[in-house]
């Protein structure tokens, strides 16, 4: 029988295939143990939603905290955003076996919505028909306590996760203020994470003096996986496809510690002639075809400027203000720099602690590069 391909790529990995995190994940226990929030910024196919997840067995078995994730991605409306956390409520206080205790709290918040709060609440408007606004305001403000109450109730702390956070703050317009006037009140009972794939729209939401949330949640960040756990992980499942072993590690030095595409690659090296002496070679270009749509969506979304800078960076500048790659792009010296610090802010590109340039996703730079 033929053995079934062990690399997944099109979804996160469940927490018990967690690779390289536990500096990170014994960070954010500590501080949730602790009472301080947590903000968690990473670009998309980091390996987030893992990490995620195994905080929330963690906190869980470990810690008898009740977890709730709650998933904002793609979020439309206000009416979604409520949805959003009755369902992530519903899900943590169930496997916590507080199903009763969710059907009370779920049906005081209904049933009190008809109070209606004013139409301006902690500076927030609602752009949607102002009695359904107010409602869903209402039923919005009883969900942000039920930590409060089941606190009261089990005598168990919680803790939130507010994944995709960025995706909530465009829908509703100073949501923030609305957080705050909540959870500056549940030291003693829930603990927050604020976690998001746009690093610096959170790094100014609570870096800034002027926002509600200013200073309100410690920094964790995300990095690339480091080498040696990233090949070790992948050693044990390719073991059954030598010699295909011995590409790993040039596959983990292209991948460049990027969880999903090496995972998307390995998927693809797994179905090379292990006899292949270029085996690895056929394994990146199968995973760029595969990618390719993705890629040309990223591409077009630029700027013309930007465009020009990522070009830059794929030949190998990582200095995008020098004489060379000034030379290369024929734009401005401002402009550059300005294109740059865009492709950064969308995570497109990264700085590493010199002060040099890459990008991200290893896919998109051989996508751009003139010798593939």
């Amino acid at each position: 029988m033929k053995l079934a391909n062990p690399f997944v790529f099109d979804r996160p990995l469940p927490p018990g295939e967690l690779i390289d995190r536990e500096e990170e994940l014994d960070l954010l226990v500590a501080l949730a143990v602790g009472g301080q929030s947590a903000r968690l910024a990473a670009p998309r196919r980091y390996g987030k939603t893992t990490l995620l997840g195994a905080l929330v067995d963690h906190i869980e078995r470990e810690e008898g905290f009740i977890a709730t994730l709650l998933d904002f991605s793609r979020v439309t409306s206000m009416a979604d955003v409520v949805a959003r956390f009755e369902q992530g409520y519903a899900e943590g206080l169930e496997r916590s076996k507080l199903r009763a205790l969710w059907r009370s709290l779920r049906r005081r918040a209904t049933v009190d919505a008809h109070l209606r709060v004013p139409g301006d609440v902690a500076g927030v408007s609602v752009g949607i028909a102002p009695a359904d606004g107010e409602e869903l305001l209402s039923r919005l403000h009883h969900l942000l306590e039920v930590p409060r109450v089941v606190h009261e109730r089990t005598g168990r702390r919680c803790l939130v996760i507010f994944d995709e956070f960025q995706d909530l703050l465009k829908v509703v317009q100073g949501v923030d203020g609305i957080l705050r006037s909540h959870i500056q009140h549940h030291y003693k009972v829930a603990s927050y994470v604020f976690a998001g794939s746009e690093p610096s729209l959170l790094a100014e939401l609570f870096g800034d003096r002027k926002r509600p949330l200013f200073e309100q949640a410690r920094s964790v960040p995300l990095g690339p996986l480091a080498p040696a756990p990233l090949a070790a992980w992948l050693e044990t499942r390719l073991g059954s496809r030598e010699p295909l072993g011995e590409w790993i590690d040039e596959l983990v030095a292209f991948s460049g510690g990027h969880p999903q595409r090496a995972m998307m690659i390995a998927h693809m090296l797994w179905e090379q002639d292990p006899q292949d002496p270029d085996a690895l070679s056929h394994a990146i270009n199968a995973a760029t075809r595969e990618a390719a749509e993705g890629l040309e969506q990223t591409w077009t979304s630029l700027s013309a400027n930007e465009r020009k800078v990522l070009g830059v960076i794929a030949t190998g500048q990582r200095q995008v203000t020098s004489k060379a790659a000034l030379a290369l792009s024929e734009i401005g010296k401002g402009s550059q720099a300005y294109a740059a610090a865009s492709l950064v802010e969308h995570c497109i590109l990264r700085t590493s602690s010199d002060g040099l340039l890459s990008i991200v996703d290893p896919l998109l730079a051989r996508w751009l590069s003139p010798a593939r």
